[in-house]
């Protein structure tokens, strides 16, 4: 909040710090509550204390695991969602009535944490295999079915080979043929074109007969009549 210089008041505002976040006002305040809140500051200053240590020295791998986490982690593997909500409904219910604590769980054996990740590396693994071999039963699906395809267009590679084999085997038998005939081809052109010759000569001289009767028929019929 921002407050304007032409305010009325004359009360001096002072400025609350954003980050102080156990900031208490004088008229809640009481010793319990002061009590608590001291503690709770001392917990957060041991935990993170504690795990900058734990961090400074080991891995995230090595660090080991705490008890409750350990259970609620094999709970969510397996599922128990409804086992999960009662365990820790009544695991921090006893700690906060103060019966035991979060320290007095103990830490899980380095062992059970090493054995549940190699359970879940071998689960992994078996996953992997059985994937692999639905894909190698599918590349084996797929080579037998191009071996077929393959079979199948080498055959009608073959029938269409055998095919135009037939085919330029009849063409040179029909050229051959074909051969044959060409000497008696040229020769009945050359009778025909005589044939036409003659036919020409003989149509000159049927003319020129024609000329010389239709002569000597008007020459007769002049003498006639003369």
């Amino acid at each position: 909040f921002t407050v304007t210089d032409d305010s009325k008041d004359d009360y001096q505002y002072e400025e609350v710090p954003a980050d102080d976040e156990f900031s208490l006002q004088e008229d809640d305040e009481d010793l319990s509550k002061a009590l608590q809140t001291i503690q709770e500051q001392a917990e957060d200053a041991q935990i993170l204390a504690l795990q900058s240590v734990l961090t400074s020295k080991k891995s995230v791998s090595e660090i080991p695991e705490a008890m409750d986490d350990f259970f609620c982690n094999f709970l969510v593997r397996l599922g128990m969602s409804r086992t999960l909500d009662c365990f820790q409904t009544e695991w921090y219910e006893l700690i906060q009535r103060g019966v035991f604590t979060a320290e007095d769980s103990g830490l899980v054996p380095t062992v059970y944490t090493r054995n549940q990740q190699l359970e879940a590396e071998n689960m992994r693994l078996r996953k992997d295999s059985e994937n692999y071999k639905l894909a190698a039963n599918k590349a084996k699906e797929a080579f037998l079915k191009m071996q077929k395809e393959r079979d199948f267009h080498r055959m009608h590679h073959k029938r269409v080979v055998q095919e135009k084999n037939r085919l330029i085997c009849d063409i040179k038998r029909l050229k051959a043929h074909y051969a044959s005939y060409e000497p008696v081809l040229k020769q009945l052109t050359e009778k025909y074109q005589a044939t036409l010759r003659q036919k020409m000569l003989t149509s000159l001289e049927r003319d020129r007969a024609v000329g010389q009767v239709t002569g000597l028929q008007a020459t007769l019929q002049n003498l006639e009549s003369g």
